[in-house]
């Protein structure tokens, strides 16, 4: 049996209420149809409260004195909060609605509807009445919001979850646009009837028709302008799909207890994009009034920024060699630590469309030295990549092996199927590896020794991350070379002064409930690493590098690498207009010095490759057409702005290319020193990404551009030259027995 919770909003209908009750109960009682009737009254002035106590006697009929502001949106908003059952209806309490059209509107709800809308055939009504009611149909609701149905009908009937979700701010006649749109948004479905709306046979029309008409069409341009909103899942159905919410009647489901406000789905809030206007204008005036000061202005600023980077990485290179700061886990260590202590651990492997690499990855996966039934490997497929999900089932995957399909929603990016994962995670310890990935065998054991050898607030473990095909071509070279000197260098270096280390992709280690304490990966950031090492040095904790490496594939294709290094640099834009969201919350007091570290490691870089081809152009322009140019480049470089620029140009390429250097040399990476003065080819590459960066952040901020793997060898190739870094990495730390 259905249930119905009926709404009426009265003033002065005492001529009318009594018949719209009883004719309410004939069409339900018949139909075996349950309800209530809710009248809530708006103080009127005749004998309409003494009727519905009348009624109130016989049938299920409450009475309701309305307590807040004059008019009829108010008065269903109090009546909907006294409803007891699922389902709402809102009818006048004028007899102009029939009442028994509600059978067909709730058959229309059990065939699938969320709300279904009594369009009204105005044959009863003034001509003026009806002038007026069509124009605001076709101007305000089809025009403005692209509604086809009768928004201002005063009967409806809509699940109650509807009305609990949504925030609605009506003036007294503004109530049913509002809630019809944001109804939309909300991703629910609406239907409708045709009803011929009768003839008022009792008392006065409450509407006043210019009034009410100002009051809405005002309140319909000031929705359209206003933005859309972001409508979080009713209870129940997180309960059903996990976290998520609707926008502009699109579903995303992040499974993440990140508020939006908290994550990247939106691009920037109202009060950066007033910054970035400000900034533009100040820029704009100074050019009109004093464009020359205002360049010299402007590349004062710039060279200043290179040559504060310089010093910092430079202070960061030393740091690296003067206090080594990763952890170092001996062989002797992991041997005093029987199988059964070792805690269990899950290894997230999210995959796309790339089932080619499987091999690889299982082989990868039994090389780790680490209890198998302690493991639980989940292979994380997307529902809708039904190619991946069909050759997976051909596979003999190992026992500690865990399929899991994550259901079809947007985003579809990798950290929203590790949020997925990790609400079915049963390790006490969790990790990430690609499925390309070949980690240190002994990694998941270095790992849970670095935990209980770190800082008591030290919530992650990253491992340094290399390529198996440095030799492949160029790119391949000088992406080794880059690798190298990130995460043997400025890492170690970042975290030797304890400042926020922006996560590798893969091989970051977490004890579980650290995840769900952090709230898991922002689902909406395309490089969610980036972000989730920003958001726990903001929480107060800190990540330490293990002596540990994963081997991963280094792109060798120019497209594939444009369209993954677009990738990454949206995802560091993304993560600084996040975390500069508020800067007075940033990070703990003690550790405020770490806003400027943020900016220089975050910000200074991305904005470094969009200034590096102005620079460029300016050096080049400069010593190739002097005799014509030079007193004119010249002019824009006062003595201080002048040696701070020469500076950077001389000895900070210098450093920079050594920079690269040591960092192969430390590796190991002898045979790829010499291909470090061609890097400067490689940054060029990197600020083309960056324009392709902005252009996605813009028109697709939350695209996950797919990087294909196994490119470097075909699928026998590729296990078989696994295996010979697995048997490599084995016979050099003598591992074998462990």
């Amino acid at each position: 049996m259905q249930s119905l919770s009926i709404i009426i909003p009265t003033w002065n209908e005492v001529g009318n209420i009594g018949h719209l009750i009883e004719r309410i109960n004939n069409t339900l009682y018949h139909k075996n149809i349950s309800y209530e009737i809710i009248v809530v009254d708006d103080h009127s002035s005749d004998k309409t409260q003494s009727v519905v106590k009348h009624f109130a006697q016989r049938f299920p009929v409450r009475l309701y004195l309305k307590q807040g502001i004059p008019g009829k949106a108010q008065s269903l908003l109090e009546g909907f909060s006294y409803a007891q059952y699922d389902l709402l209806c809102m009818i006048d309490g004028d007899l102009q609605y029939q009442p028994e059209s509600i059978p067909e509107m709730l058959d229309k709800i059990n065939r699938g509807a969320d709300v279904v809308v009594a369009n009204r055939i105005l044959s009863n009504t003034t001509f003026i009445r009806n002038f007026f009611s069509r124009s605001f149909l076709y101007i305000f609701g089809k025009i403005l919001h692209g509604l086809n149905f009768d928004i201002q009908s005063g009967l409806k009937i809509f699940k109650k979850e509807i009305i609990e979700r949504l925030h609605i701010y009506p003036s007294p006649w503004t109530f049913d646009l509002e809630f019809l749109k944001k109804s939309l948004d909300a991703g629910y479905k609406i239907d409708t009837i045709n009803m011929r709306l009768a003839k008022r046979t009792s008392g006065e029309t409450k509407i006043h028709l210019l009034k009410s008409s100002w009051e809405i069409g005002i309140n319909a341009i000031k929705m359209k302008f206003q933005g859309k909103e972001i409508i979080p899942f009713h209870r129940n159905t997180r309960k059903v799909k996990g976290n998520g919410f609707h926008y502009n009647g699109k579903e995303f489901i992040h499974y993440s207890l990140l508020k939006p406000a908290e994550t990247a789905f939106q691009r920037i809030t109202f009060q950066q994009g007033v910054y970035i206007i400000v900034t533009l204008l100040i820029l704009l005036t100074g050019l009109i009034i004093n464009w020359h000061t205002t360049i010299i202005i402007f590349i004062a600023v710039l060279t200043f920024l290179y040559f504060i980077d310089l010093l910092f990485n430079l202070y960061l290179i030393t740091r690296s060699f003067v206090k080594p700061a990763e952890i170092k886990v001996s062989i002797e260590e992991i041997q005093a630590i029987p199988d059964h202590i070792w805690p269990s651990y899950t290894v997230f492997c999210p995959l796309y469309k790339e089932w080619q690499v499987i091999p690889q990855f299982v082989n990868s996966m039994s090389k780790l030295i680490y209890p198998k039934d302690k493991l639980q490997v989940m292979l994380l497929l997307e529902a809708n990549d039904k190619e991946t999900i069909d050759q997976v089932a051909k596979f003999n995957l190992p026992s500690y092996f865990e399929v899991v399909i994550v259901p079809h929603s947007y985003p579809k990016t990798k950290p929203k199927a590790c949020n997925y994962g990790l609400t079915k995670a049963t390790g006490e310890y969790a990790v990430i590896y690609d499925a390309e990935d070949a980690p240190d065998p002994l990694q998941l054991k270095k790992s849970v020794i670095a935990f209980a050898k770190a800082r008591r607030n030290t919530i992650c473990v990253q491992a340094k991350l290399n390529f198996y095909n440095p030799q492949q071509n160029f790119l391949t070279r000088v992406f080794t070379a880059e690798y190298s000197l990130w995460f043997d260098l400025v890492l170690t270096g970042l975290q030797s002064i304890g400042a926020p280390i922006p996560l590798g992709g893969t091989s970051n280690h977490f004890r579980t409930k650290d995840l769900h304490k952090l709230k898991g990966w922002d689902s909406f950031n395309v490089t969610e690493d980036a972000d989730l090492g920003i958001r726990l040095v903001k929480e107060g904790y800190t990540t330490a590098i293990v002596d540990s490496e994963t081997l991963e594939e280094a792109n060798s294709s120019l497209m594939n690498w444009f369209a993954q290094r677009s990738r990454w640099i949206k995802g560091y834009m993304q993560t600084y207009l996040v975390h500069t969201r508020n800067l007075k919350t940033f990070l703990p007091s003690n550790k405020r010095v770490h806003l400027i570290t943020f900016q220089l490691v975050i910000g200074g870089k991305v904005l470094s490759l969009f200034i590096n081809p102005l620079m460029w152009f300016i050096t080049l322009t400069y010593f190739i057409f002097r005799p014509f140019v030079g007193d004119f480049i010249e002019s824009f470089f006062p003595a201080p702005v002048l040696y701070m620029g020469v500076f950077s140009l001389v000895v900070g390429n210098f450093l920079y290319l050594y920079y690269y250097m040591i960092g192969c040399a430390k590796h190991g990476h002898y045979d790829l020193i010499q291909y470090v003065f061609l890097v400067p080819l490689y940054w060029l590459t990197m600020s083309i990404a960056s324009w392709i960066a902005l252009y996605q952040l813009i028109v697709k901020p939350h695209h996950w551009s797919k990087t294909k793997h196994g490119l470097h060898l075909k699928l026998k190739e590729t296990s078989d030259q696994v295996k010979q870094v697995v048997k490599k990495e084995l016979a050099t730390k003598n591992m074998v027995g462990i």
